[in-house]
């Protein structure tokens, strides 16, 4: 492929069309006159290629080729597989990481990777322990005789994939028990800290820290526009994630606020189960005195025991008429819940970026997979700029590019008016360039339908609204071309510039007043 060629003015967007995940290029120009090449993430789930012959390696080959092997900025807006699995992507033929010969500049990463910030820090401890919980909760399903592909386990197995990057958590299994091994002497949680380190979603990470020279540039909210290096003007506002607590644990539209920062009582037992063998220390109804293990029943050589217990609890390889007795088990229940949760609280810790180009002052939006929470954060967010002060309100007002949250899922773009107080939608493009809008949605929509609990992505009345707001220039990865609608005039599409192939669509942002 030839080089990507950054515009006279503006910013050139490469949306790869590699499956369901999270992958852009943007092209601008340098004061120099040379290309600036940024790109925002990098990923799918496993198994949702578009295109069979598309495979992350020649996505990672064709960026090598558009920017001749050299990303001035890379950008991760948070640690799930469909946004950085092909930084740890390896080359099917030299088994060398894909990325190898490409160099970067700067890593930019969201304030909640920082490593000396305190409340990062937790937000990193709740998450490990979460996964550990439900590392367990697989395993102990695996015990009690349920399948991979038991209906008890696949969503669990699917969502335990795309925190770690890998197959399930079938790795962080065998790193856990390696490490508690090696280290005996370790706390549990510092045995799963170190198993965690592991995971692919974190080695790509990692693997993006080694290839840089200094720190990554942590974004904050609370500071100011950010600049590229090189670039005369271009700003970056950072919009999210939030600092607030209850923001940052806010997923749902609904607004209802369901968790704390701190681990809750559906994790903790779950995790005491993991690590101590139990839920029964973390949490139980009664003292031990008053009551007789399970295991003890199946080792007694009592026969009335035996007997009362199959006839009114149950016991392995028992079905007893009574058997809704059985409590022990029931925390495992949670698990599907609690990896859903998790799942949603990753995403709203998204990195949400607004660029603004110099001379119109049009906006480019990318929000990773910001849920309820981040986006509601936004709206009293202000910087002083050269004197004015300028709100998140109206950057969303101008801007004219979305890049459409988590596959266009309900939670990740909030509907409302122009009124409304919070972030929403119809914030977007209010304002002179309503007639510029476009926006990208990454997904692949039938195998996200083909799923064994099928996910709408996007969602059929976000879809509709952008389609109406963008009056029919939506972009989405696994739809080859952008058709024109009926009701938009051959003169106004004709205006609609783009590039549509296989493995990727290119649209220009120009930054010239007309």
């Amino acid at each position: 492929m030839p080089r990507m060629e950054a515009p006279e003015s503006g910013v050139t967007v490469r949306m790869y069309r590699q499956g369901h995940g999270d992958c852009f290029l943007l092209a601008t120009r340098k004061v120099d006159g040379s290309a600036f090449y940024m790109l925002i993430d990098c990923g799918l789930w496993t198994n949702s290629e578009i295109k069979p012959e598309q495979t992350i390696d020649k996505v990672v080959a064709d960026i090598g080729e558009a920017t001749g092997n050299r990303l001035d900025v890379v950008l991760v807006t948070h640690e799930h597989m469909d946004h950085v699995n092909g930084f740890a992507a390896k080359d099917p033929t030299t088994r060398k990481p894909c990325f190898d010969p490409i160099a970067i500049g700067e890593l930019w990463l969201a304030w909640t990777e920082d490593d000396d910030d305190a409340f990062a820090n937790s937000l990193r401890e709740r998450f490990h322990d979460t996964l550990l919980a439900l590392m367990g909760a697989d395993e102990r399903l695996d015990r009690a005789g349920f399948g991979v592909h038991s209906p008890n386990r696949t969503m669990l197995r699917d969502l335990l994939s795309f925190e770690t990057g890998e197959d399930a958590a079938d790795g962080l299994r065998e790193r856990f028990r390696e490490i508690k091994r090696r280290h005996p002497a370790l706390s549990a949680r510092k045995q799963g800290a170190l198993a965690i380190e592991g995971i692919t979603n974190k080695r790509a990470i990692k693997y993006l820290r080694d290839r840089i020279a200094g720190d990554p540039v942590v974004l904050r909210p609370d500071h100011d526009p950010y600049g590229l290096p090189g670039v005369d003007g271009v700003r970056v506002y950072a919009l999210g994630p939030p600092r607030d607590v209850e923001l940052l644990l806010s997923l749902e539209p609904q607004g209802e606020e369901e968790f704390r920062l701190s681990a809750d009582g559906a994790t903790l037992s779950l995790l005491a189960a993991t690590l101590d063998g139990g839920p029964e220390n973390a949490s139980r109804t009664f003292d031990p005195r008053f009551g007789i293990s399970r295991k003890d029943v199946e080792r007694s050589h009592d026969a009335f025991l035996k007997a009362f217990f199959v006839d009114h609890y149950g016991v392995k390889g028992k079905r007893a008429a009574e058997a809704w007795r059985q409590i022990d088990n029931d925390w495992l229940d949670s698990a599907e819940t609690l990896a859903l949760r998790l799942n949603d609280e990753v995403n709203n810790t998204s990195l949400v970026i607004a660029i603004e180009l110099p001379s119109t002052g049009k906006v480019l939006l990318f929000t990773g997979d910001a849920q309820r929470g981040n986006w509601i954060s936004w709206a009293p967010l202000k910087w002083s700029v050269d004197g004015r002060t300028v709100t998140a309100r109206d950057l969303l007002g101008r801007t004219v590019l979305y890049k459409v949250g988590h596959h266009g899922s309900h939670n990740a773009t909030l509907d409302g008016s122009v009124g409304a107080a919070y972030a929403n939608l119809s914030w977007l493009a209010s304002n002179a360039f309503q007639d510029e809008f476009v926006a990208m949605i990454p997904a692949n929509t039938p195998w996200a339908a083909h799923k064994d609990k099928p996910w709408e992505h996007p969602l059929r009345f976000i879809e509709e609204r952008l389609m109406q707001k963008a009056r029919g220039r939506v972009f989405r990865s696994d739809v080859d071309h952008v058709a024109k609608p009926g009701d938009i005039g051959a003169d106004e599409w004709q205006k609609f510039k783009r590039i549509e192939t296989d493995l990727f669509f290119e649209y220009t942002v120009t930054d010239s007043p007309t």
